[in-house]
């Protein structure tokens, strides 16, 4: 029984620890996010921070898997009958996390050189529901059943990466990021089918 009080009192700690890096994370970044300023704001010892998190890259891919989670729930709050606006959904939820539209703010992620390379949690199951909710999209967009709707999903995914990677380089006017994918990815795919 004990430790099961000990495992239910681990998570709820682990939980509110990666909360509060997570505020960390937005403001700081991977690169200047220090465990041990962490362990100062949460008035606990920087051990105890490795006792959950094992390392500062496990704990940055747990915050990845939490702004995942969000991002879906808000998807699924607000998704509509209308698969084109549940894309234009996705994307504006996409960029304004990992872009700030706002070209004046101060964009932590492009300081980030991780940033890209711990994205890829491919083998979560977060990954597979955000998947199914553009597979979803595709498939009322294009009821066709010769279509591989999860190799288009995975397209359309990899191309705004591609728009964010590209704003990474060199910053550009985001102002009409969301419209210019949709518009070149759904023409692409007419002209295919």
């Amino acid at each position: 029984m004990k430790n099961k009080i000990n495992d239910e009192l681990n998570k709820v700690k682990k939980d509110l620890y990666l909360k509060a890096a997570a505020q960390y994370f937005d403001k700081s970044g991977f690169k200047n996010f220090k465990i041990s300023q962490l362990a100062i704001e949460l008035e606990t010892s920087v051990g105890t921070i490795y006792n959950l998190f094992v390392s500062k890259e496990n704990l940055y891919l747990e915050y990845l898997i939490l702004k995942l989670q969000n991002f879906l729930d808000t998807l699924k709050q607000k998704e509509t009958q209308n698969p084109k606006e549940n894309l234009e959904l996705y994307l504006s939820r996409k960029y304004e996390i990992f872009i700030q539209i706002d070209n004046n703010t101060d964009d932590t992620i492009t300081n980030d050189p991780y940033f890209f390379h711990k994205l890829d949690i491919s083998n979560h199951p977060i990954v597979d529901e955000i998947y199914e909710y553009l597979i979803r999209q595709f498939k009322l967009l294009y009821p066709n059943k010769d279509l591989n709707y999860k190799h288009i999903s995975t397209l359309f995914k990899k191309l705004s990466d591609g728009f964010i990677e590209s704003y990474l380089i060199e910053k550009y006017d985001t102002k009409n990021i969301v419209s210019d994918t949709i518009e070149l990815f759904l023409y692409g795919l007419e002209k295919k089918f």
